[in-house]
């Protein structure tokens, strides 16, 4: 039975009376998911799946780089690197007992936004895996040991990042971008502020930072929904509230010509960049679509018109890092440094702008817009194939200030086929007319 028949037959029951439109559009409206936000402010979101064999914990806590502050900068990594090496309430070796009971996966993570905590486990120990992840957010004992050990570790990362040419590339569109804001920073900050960093220092951000009303709670798996809120409530409820709203970073730095040489290695990386709407701006899906037209996929206008027809580079493409506040779109053109002469760099970066130009001129066909929907929505299909995608997908939402619904399959595909061609040209005007270049370029090792 096709969808458009069993959409016209639940048409005619309602109208005729014989099912009630709550009960129809109930699934489509929460998607299974049960929201429960504790009288102290944590949400938790839980969706039941009987035939997983897994269940997923996702702790999200709404602490990132607008938390931190230019003499800090790295102080949200160093917490994350250390944040599971023990708790006040358990020694560490009672910990690492209790994680091996539970099995699976422990992890901790800083991102620029958020700092994530998540563990993937078996269903009968689900429960004991949200009191160990609830015990660590709110007892970690960040002994100086293991913060010393999440010292060394982002330092040796800093320098391989350092020696990475995209990442080196990157960092320096950012911070011109950015310059003065939070996300100008290094993604794992500065080493020299980082090795000055004290324990004290991880203590008294952790204290500030890590409160009820910054946690978002994600469990997805073959587990008892009133169960789970039960073991939430019981874990979360003597935490206490203290949230303020950081200030998001409302505007970039002035775009204009910024060009920027360096000796890199064997490769080297041509950038432009723009700014772009952030994650919970209402433009945010037509700058999705214009970023898979401009260089997210292999039918893009980067990749066919300077890859494959003028044969520059062997890397192409756009990012649209999904940032609250304001974000940012890149084009970006791999190549060996050998062949990055400034004649070459001139042209390839014209070459890129210009693909800009097409879009806000809207030289794109109806079946590229297409194209572009479709690529959208089955990738958001594809990044939900585990377990731990889904329940991260689900907290991530609700994290950065979308509201879980966002993540659905049906109101996802909704918001990107409302979006019209008139949409992304208007949105690529706004935001991609004025670039700015950066040119990260130098000559081969030998």
């Amino acid at each position: 039975m096709s969808k458009s028949l069993i959409q016209y037959i639940i048409s005619f029951l309602v109208l005729c009376g014989m099912l009630c439109p709550s009960m129809v559009y109930a699934d489509y409206e929460t998607g299974g998911v049960t929201k429960t936000i504790l009288s102290n402010g944590v949400t938790l979101l839980v969706k039941q799946e009987t035939e997983s064999k897994t269940v997923a914990v996702e702790v999200f806590v709404r602490t990132g780089a607008l938390d931190e502050n230019p003499g800090n900068t790295g102080i949200g990594q160093l917490l994350a690197g250390s944040i599971l090496a023990g708790t006040t309430t358990r020694s560490t070796g009672r910990l690492s007992r209790l994680v091996a009971e539970a099995g699976g996966n422990f992890h901790s993570q800083w991102q620029w936004n958020y700092t994530e905590v998540y563990a993937v486990t078996l269903p009968s120990a689900s429960l004991e895996a949200v009191s160990i992840i609830a015990d660590s957010i709110q007892n970690s004992s960040l002994d100086p040991q293991s913060i010393e050990y999440s010292r060394s570790t982002i330092l040796k990362e800093i320098g391989r990042q350092e020696d990475d040419p995209f990442n080196s590339a990157y960092t320096s569109v950012r911070s011109q971008l950015y310059s003065g804001t939070p996300y100008g920073r290094p993604y794992l900050g500065k080493a020299e502020i980082i090795r000055r960093i004290t324990s004290e220092q991880v203590r008294a951000f952790y204290q500030k930072n890590f409160v009820a009303d910054r946690i978002v709670v994600s469990v997805v798996g073959s587990v008892d929904p009133d169960a789970v809120a039960r073991k939430v409530e019981t874990c979360f409820k003597n935490m206490s509230m203290g949230f303020v709203e950081p200030k998001p970073v409302s505007s970039l730095s002035p775009a204009g010509r910024y060009v920027q040489m360096k000796k890199t290695g064997a490769a080297s990386y041509i950038m432009v960049a723009y700014p772009a709407p952030g994650v919970e701006d209402k433009d945010y899906m037509a700058m999705c679509i214009a970023n898979v037209l401009l260089g997210g996929n292999k039918s893009s206008l980067l990749f066919t018109r300077l890859r494959e027809q003028k044969g520059f580079g062997y890397q192409v493409g756009s990012q649209y890092p999904a940032f609250i506040g304001r974000g940012h779109m890149i084009e970006f053109l791999g190549m060996d440094s050998s062949r990055a002469t400034p004649e070459t760099v001139k042209s390839v970066e014209s070459a890129m702008i210009d693909q800009a130009g097409f879009l806000m001129r809207g030289e794109f066909s109806d079946k590229d817009f297409d194209r572009a929907k479709k690529y959208l929505i089955g990738k958001h299909a594809l990044n939900h194939e585990r377990i731990r995608d889904r329940a991260f997908n689900l907290g991530w939402a609700e994290t950065m200030g979308l509201g879980y619904q966002f993540d659905l399959p049906m109101v996802y595909s909704e918001a990107v086929n409302k979006v019209t061609r008139d949409d992304v040209i208007r949105v690529c005007k706004q935001y991609l007319s004025d670039p700015v270049a950066l040119v990260y370029s130098g000559n081969e090792d030998k």
